[in-house]
């Protein structure tokens, strides 16, 4: 690791002895515009530490920042390789490694420093918290599903539709389609009002009833409730 010096690893060792873990994956790169800052993430049992390296004041002080991330809080841990051949016999392989929170990326050629990030990238695939839709389906490969909505219920065996397709026509037959046709017809005549907007019940007539047509003054003398009061 060579932007590591002596100073930094007693320091980072200072740290883990204080939090009584051990560090399980190290990787160091340069980091800021000046290239005197250097940027070392640790993995641990508990957490990421992310160190920041950097003159405090002067080059001739230097100071060790570090923050915790639990694992719990790690999203989007993703790792590249590309290997290709440089002639017969002899290839290399470029390692890349990112992670969305906190923000990190690194990238390098060289073997050692590639074994290093591998290390790093395994032990924060293991321990953080998934990221993303998890793989499986979705719903756009499930017909008559809703994007983002639920997928549709399977029909049952007893249902009109299964009985159709177990038919092989994809049709209902044509007593079924009938028998709903006029169930259909049967609640629309139900469900309509009368055309005068007023709704009425229908009384049937008893044992011993008749039907009387009243006439038209005998109809204006029948008192409403409207008369009432």
């Amino acid at each position: 690791m060579p932007f590591l010096n002596d100073e930094v690893k007693e320091w980072i060792a200072l740290e883990l002895e204080s939090l009584g873990v051990e560090d399980l994956a190290v990787y160091a790169l340069e980091a800021g515009q000046e290239g005197d800052e250097r940027r070392v993430m640790v993995a641990t049992e508990v957490g990421l530490l992310d160190h920041r390296y950097a003159p405090f004041g002067s080059s001739a002080r230097y100071r060790l920042a570090m923050l915790m991330y639990p694992w719990q809080v790690l999203r989007g841990v993703e790792l590249r390789a590309d290997t290709f051949r440089l002639w017969a016999r002899e290839h290399r392989t470029r390692w890349s490694f990112r992670l969305h929170h906190p923000h990190f990326e690194a990238a390098t050629e060289s073997p050692d420093l590639g074994q290093a990030l591998c290390d790093l990238a395994r032990v924060c695939a293991v321990m953080a918290e998934p990221f993303g839709v998890p793989a499986g389906r979705v719903s756009s490969e499930v017909p008559g599903a809703i994007p983002g909505g639920p997928r549709p219920i399977p029909p049952t065996p007893d249902s009109p539709k299964a009985v159709a397709e177990e038919d092989g026509d994809g049709t209902e037959p044509k007593d079924i389609a009938e028998a709903e046709g006029e169930s259909e017809a049967e609640a629309a005549t139900e469900a309509a009002p009368p055309s005068g907007g007023a709704t009425s019940t229908a009384v049937p007539i008893g044992e011993g009833e008749e039907l009387i047509e009243l006439s038209d003054e005998d109809k204006a003398a029948v008192p409403t409730r409207s008369d009432e009061g």
